[in-house]
């Protein structure tokens, strides 16, 4: 397992190459990739470019939010469809092997069994093209109670549920073990282990506050992990550790719950609580070395060439 740092799962803001400075300084092996902004860089300024600053850092690459909505109209399903194999050929020029998306917890246009159907061709499809680049797609799932609130049908909100999906659906579509979800649903940690093996694509942690039902809690009270220690970290390392798994790890939190804390203090504390994390749970740490990201006076990544290891 790895230390992935995600600009959404604890959103920040910034050039690239001051995130990934604290990135390498408090102890992440890896970053999340915004696909949509890679494709930018390399269509204006081609690969090598688009990849300097993760090359120079080595920094893996974590994870990057599959450009695809899976209950999206058929008109815009397509459009993002064909869209796609340009995407995953950019994903693995830039060796970003695990991709991301939600699965919507319920709908008001379908049932459950036409969703569930709707649901499994469009991973089948998206698979076939996942696997010319050996990518594997996590599904994760969106527990909270507002999410389904007013709608006609529900839909996959549990870990469990999704485990259904998973196993029938193409071979390069896995699951992401979220701390959070497991916390709000109830579920054991056992679960975890069911995943197929290969299958588990990310593991996610966070806190949950101290006091209210798991049950009842909104999005906008995921804490940062190791805010409250109501949910082990350990724990779900551990469980993740028995299931063989070997990808990253993310900390995650909503927006809300970290008002008022800078941005570098931010990594700092998810680098420090995970580091921790990591030795209650009996995990090796490699110590990092790195040279690191050469700016200008202005805050601008010198040329390529500048950078250790760049193409």
């Amino acid at each position: 397992m790895f230390r992935n740092l995600s600009t959404i799962g604890l959103p920040l803001s910034g050039r690239p190459s001051e995130l990934i400075e604290l990135a390498l300084s408090f102890g992440f092996d890896a970053m999340d990739i915004d696909i949509l902004d890679f494709q930018q860089q390399a269509d204006a300024f081609g690969v090598p470019h688009a990849r300097r600053l993760m090359v120079s850092a080595r920094l893996k690459s974590g994870t990057f939010h599959l450009p695809v909505q899976l209950d999206a109209d058929d008109a815009t399903y397509k459009e993002q469809l064909a869209a796609l194999p340009k995407r995953l050929e950019l994903a693995a020029a830039a060796e970003a092997k695990r991709a991301v998306t939600s699965v919507a917890p319920a709908s008001d246009e379908h049932s459950f069994k036409d969703f569930f159907e709707l649901h499994r061709s469009r991973l089948h499809d998206i698979g076939d093209l996942l696997a010319q680049h050996d990518i594997m797609l996590g599904l994760t799932i969106r527990p909270e109670a507002e999410a389904r609130e007013g709608k006609a049908s529900q839909f996959i909100h549990t870990f469990e549920g999704l485990l259904g999906l998973v196993m029938v659906a193409h071979e390069r579509i896995g699951a992401v073990a979220d701390a959070w979800a497991f916390h709000v649903t109830g579920e054991p940690l056992d679960l975890v282990a069911k995943v197929p093996q290969g299958k588990l694509v990310e593991v996610r942690l966070s806190d949950a506050p101290r006091e209210g039902s798991p049950a009842e809690f909104t999005h906008g009270q995921r804490l940062m992990p190791g805010d409250t220690g109501v949910i082990s970290m350990a724990a779900m390392l551990t469980a993740a550790k028995a299931a063989g798994f070997d990808g990253p790890v993310t900390p995650w939190a909503d927006r809300a719950t970290l008002v008022g804390r800078g941005r570098e203090k931010i990594v700092k504390l998810a680098g420090d609580r995970l580091e921790a994390a990591w030795k209650e749970a009996g995990l090796p740490i490699a110590p990092r070395w790195f040279t690191p990201v050469q700016r200008d006076q202005f805050g601008r990544p010198i040329d390529e060439a500048s950078f250790v290891g760049a193409e």
